[in-house]
């Protein structure tokens, strides 16, 4: 990469780092809101499921107003909505009598600005770069998400010694500076926003559906599984750790941030790596569902706590290789134009799956039926990755910048 790109890059893979930071933050801190507002652990839980269904909700229609004004410009105003819902919750959280349910509001509008962040920066930046730098600068844009996810707990677990409210503060008070810095820095090629007729663009959507077929239906399915896992235990396990280490906030944030702390190291080596290694996807989606299928049928034997955290390492690098390599077949499987609709529509799912998880994941270790079905589940996509999924077909326009 050019010193000027590389400049660009920097500035965008802050997107990525604000976005995670709308839920990674509160994780740690769950069972301190929980007990400050006298919620039950599934009302504790809605507050980042909330933020992610709002999210995955609007992302396609993101993804479709990027594609037709430009990334730049639907970024900046969802940075500022982001900060905007962070208040909201915030002053809730101080003022309100019932505060709740103001701040499921601001969660909302939160999710709402969040759908305009790291998807956008992620269809930007498959636009900047082309042929084998495309899947290292996706790379580093999962790698910045990871990193977010790795400081994150830590440091909402150390605002939360100040007050757990102060989170939601503190949003705003990130998103402006980065808003800024994109303002400034990134200077969007014209020629990748395109103003055709809606049914003439929907049509040609709907071409690269047909022709990637069920390729990139296992890509969406595979970014929400990998996902909806990856969440779904964390929220719930820092519920669990918050019982065991009840006065010791920090030690737990640090802890939270162990498994994606992995993923992101996974996530920017594999980055690089696979730059020459297109024959390779297929395997390391495949092979990273069976290792969580291993790891979610030791949960229940999980009775220490090592055990735990050993599990939590394999979910970790398991996940860093699957997004690492969804993320560059579902970027390149359709031209610049195209690619901000099926860009939004896989993050989309990524975000259901970050809002179903702590969800289903709240009673997990409590009701066998549950580890039953989404063993069936796992696998089942593991089958399908195997399958159906071709890679090559997918990488149609890998080389493609313009």
């Amino acid at each position: 990469m050019i010193k000027n790109q590389s400049f660009k890059m920097l500035a965008l893979s802050f997107v990525p780092f604000i976005m995670v930071l709308g839920n990674s933050m509160l994780i740690p801190v769950l069972t301190d809101i929980k007990r400050e507002l006298n919620i039950t652990s599934l009302e504790a839980n809605l507050i980042l499921s909330y933020f992610s269904f709002s999210a995955a909700l609007i992302i396609p229609f993101l993804g479709f107003i990027s594609d037709r004004i430009g990334r730049k410009k639907v970024m900046i105003p969802a940075l500022i909505l982001y900060g905007i819902g962070g208040l909201i919750s915030g002053f809730a959280s101080v003022f309100a009598r019932e505060p709740y349910k103001i701040i499921i509001l601001g969660r909302i509008i939160q999710g709402f600005g969040a759908a305009g962040t790291s998807p956008i920066a992620m269809a930007l930046v498959s636009d900047m770069f082309s042929t084998t730098e495309r899947g290292r600068a996706l790379g580093i844009i999962e790698a910045s998400n990871g990193i977010g996810k790795v400081l994150s707990p830590i440091l909402g677990s150390l605002i939360a010694m100040i007050a757990w409210y102060f989170i939601f503060f503190s949003y705003s008070f990130l998103t402006i500076p980065v808003a800024i810095l994109i303002w400034f820095v990134i200077k969007e090629e014209r020629s990748h926003a395109e103003r055709k007729n809606l049914s003439i663009y929907f049509s040609e959507i709907w071409m690269i559906l047909r022709a990637k077929g069920l390729s990139l239906v296992v890509c969406l399915f595979g970014g929400f599984g990998i996902l909806f896992i990856l969440y779904g235990i964390l929220a719930n396990i820092s519920d669990i750790l918050g019982g065991e280490l009840k006065s010791n906030l920090l030690k737990r944030g640090f802890i939270v941030a162990l498994p994606v702390t992995t993923m992101s190291i996974v996530s920017y080596w594999l980055g690089g790596y696979l730059q020459h290694k297109r024959g390779i996807y297929k395997r390391m989606i495949t092979y990273s569902f069976f290792v969580c299928i291993v790891a979610l049928l030791w949960i229940p034997h999980g009775k220490s706590f090592m055990s735990r955290l050993i599990i939590l390492e394999i979910i970790g690098i398991v996940t860093g290789t699957a997004l690492t390599a969804l993320n560059t077949l579902v970027t390149s499987c359709a031209p610049p134009g195209k690619r901000g609709v099926i860009t939004a529509v896989y993050n989309s799912c990524r975000f259901l799956g970050i809002a179903f998880g702590p969800i289903y994941f709240s009673n997990f270790y409590g009701a066998n039926y549950k580890l039953i079905l989404f063993t069936i589940m796992t696998g089942g996509m593991t089958l399908l990755a195997q399958q159906y999924l071709q890679a090559d077909r997918m990488l149609e326009y890998f080389g493609a910048k313009k």
